[in-house]
């Protein structure tokens, strides 16, 4: 393994998954050739990893590396959902490169299968010395950094240039917050009560119609410093909390379910849904039909 700095590095990102299974299973033991960030997106999965047992649940990070044994067990009835990240630090060469498809899940296998096999259990694997993360995260905000995982599984989908840069500049920031975090896990990180209970409040609330003055009043300050602390602890505005969580909502209820356009907006908890679908491809650049259809042929 060669050591580099972070502000060298060239991620690839080689797959991104959106994994639910729908039966209990013991993964056989095993090893990944790549780097791998895991985000527990709903329920509970049991993690060996390197002779030691983790319980990840809903809002953890686990974040593996080459060549260590390991391997997931999975009860059905803990409703189990992960975004995985496979990836390199740095962009590969080709006799060091290999997709997901064919040694990760198996759907084909070239006819130099084996012998690429064992050359990858020597391939050259970089590392930034300067990011220093453990295995196992579990204290970093779900609605900050669950977000960025599920729209980095969406935008990898479209298996397009522009969504390659798109999928790599979302990485960087999953990367770049899980660094700002640990550096800051020294108590220089800003926090308020009052903010960390209105954004729990939010979170479990925003399909209801919720503005500033009205949580200003409800948590004892005034409109605009509420507003200004918010945006200084959450990173973003009230608004843009609220709107990122219903985006994320709408992506979720168009892949899963047949309700249409405008029950999902009035479900999330848009007035119209010419307004939802113009916020909607603001955001992810295409419209709530087209996300669909897309999604659909997958």
């Amino acid at each position: 393994m060669k050591k580099i700095k972070l502000q060298d590095i060239q991620p690839y990102i080689r797959y991104v998954n959106n994994y639910k299974p729908n039966y209990s299973y013991a993964e056989k033991e095993r090893i990944i050739y790549d780097y791998e960030l895991m985000y527990i997106m709903e329920g509970e999965v049991e993690m060996h990893y390197d002779g030691k047992m983790y319980i990840l649940k809903e809002g953890d990070i686990f974040y593996l590396k080459p060549f260590v044994k390991n391997y997931i067990v999975v009860d059905e009835c803990k409703g189990f959902r992960t975004h995985c990240i496979h990836f390199d630090w740095m962009t590969p060469q080709a006799e060091d490169n290999f997709t997901a498809e064919e040694y990760y899940i198996g759907l084909m296998k070239s006819s130099n299968y084996y012998d690429k096999m064992e050359r990858l259990k020597r391939r050259t694997n970089y590392e930034p010395w300067d990011f220093h993360i453990p295995n196992y995260v579990n204290d970093l905000p779900y609605e900050k950094i669950a977000p960025l995982f599920a729209q980095c599984f969406y935008t990898y989908s479209e298996y397009s240039p522009v969504a390659q840069l798109r999928t790599k500049a979302i990485f960087y920031e999953i990367i770049a917050i899980l660094l700002e975090h640990y550096n800051k896990k020294t108590g220089s990180h800003p926090t308020h009560p009052q903010i960390i209970s209105a954004i729990k409040y939010i979170k479990e609330n925003y399909k209801q119609s919720i503005s500033v003055p009205w949580l200003a009043e409800r948590y004892g300050l005034s409109p605009k410093y509420f507003g200004a602390l918010f945006k200084k602890i959450a990173g973003k505005s009230v608004s843009e909390f609220i709107l990122d969580l219903r985006i994320y909502e709408a992506k979720e209820m168009l892949i899963r379910t047949d309700m249409t356009i405008e029950e999902i907006s009035e479900s999330i908890g848009f007035n119209n849904s010419f307004y939802f679908s113009k916020c909607f491809k603001a955001q992810i650049k295409i419209s709530p039909s087209e996300f669909r259809n897309m999604m659909k042929l997958r």
